[in-house]
């Protein structure tokens, strides 16, 4: 997204909106991780589901009013970017894997607390937990890239705004630093690390492409081949 795309408001748009969407975002999130973490609800992929399908509906909404639907228009290449990217992503995370989280190391637990949300990988229903998780990435992106990050854009300017926004994304995930804690490794904080990590690459996609296919496909892309080829494999 450009300079001027970042600071023209679209239509209808007010500063108080602006920061009360990433605020809304991060709460309804963490709140989301907690509640189905801890057994108070739905499961995780069913509870996350919920509120990015409507987040992603008010990103098209938005999206509309402003008459910037061209953002979600796919162009030829978006599907070998994305999957670069996510290429890129998967083998960081094998080598802080091998490194980190591998067998033998004290912080094997942490990835395997990690793997248990995905349920048993080898069951007969695993490729459709791959595509349950490939959505869920794809929505996750459309909504923190497509509607936080623009908002703060216009607060806080382009490299603040991607700052706070990928911070954000992060926070949002801090309850599974403790509810996917391992009894000998102690608190987990991958999911909070893969978080800043790869929110700072796709803002960057997101920003050097100026449109948003590449990065909703680059985070499907990435949830689905950590999912059907697990690191710990």
């Amino acid at each position: 997204m450009t300079n001027d795309q970042a600071e023209r408001a679209p239509e209808g748009s007010s500063a108080a909106l602006d920061w009360a969407l990433p605020v809304l975002v991060t709460v309804v999130v963490a709140a989301t991780f907690w509640l189905a973490l801890s057994g108070k609800g739905p499961s995780l992929f069913v509870a996350l589901a919920v509120p990015y399908l409507l987040f992603g509906a008010l990103v098209v909404v938005r999206l509309r009013k402003a008459d910037e639907m061209r953002l979600l228009k796919p162009r030829s290449g978006d599907f070998t970017f994305g999957a670069l990217v996510a290429l890129l992503l998967y083998g960081l995370a094998f080598v802080f894997h091998a490194l980190v989280t591998s067998p033998g190391e004290p912080r094997h637990g942490w990835v395997i607390r990690v793997y248990i949300l995905f349920g048993d990988p080898l069951s007969q229903t695993r490729y459709l937990i791959g595509a349950a998780a490939a959505l869920i990435g794809l929505l996750e992106e459309l909504t923190w890239r497509g509607l936080v990050t623009p908002a703060l854009e216009r607060r806080l300017g382009l490299l603040k705004g991607n700052v706070v926004a990928v911070t954000l994304y992060a926070l949002a995930h801090l309850a599974t630093v403790w509810l996917l804690s391992d009894p000998a490794a102690g608190p987990n904080p991958l999911l909070v690390v893969a978080s800043l990590g790869c929110g700072a690459v796709w803002s960057y996609l997101r920003w050097r492409m100026e449109r948003l296919p590449p990065v909703l496909l680059s985070h499907a892309l990435f949830t689905w081949a950590i999912v059907e080829f697990p690191l710990w494999r």
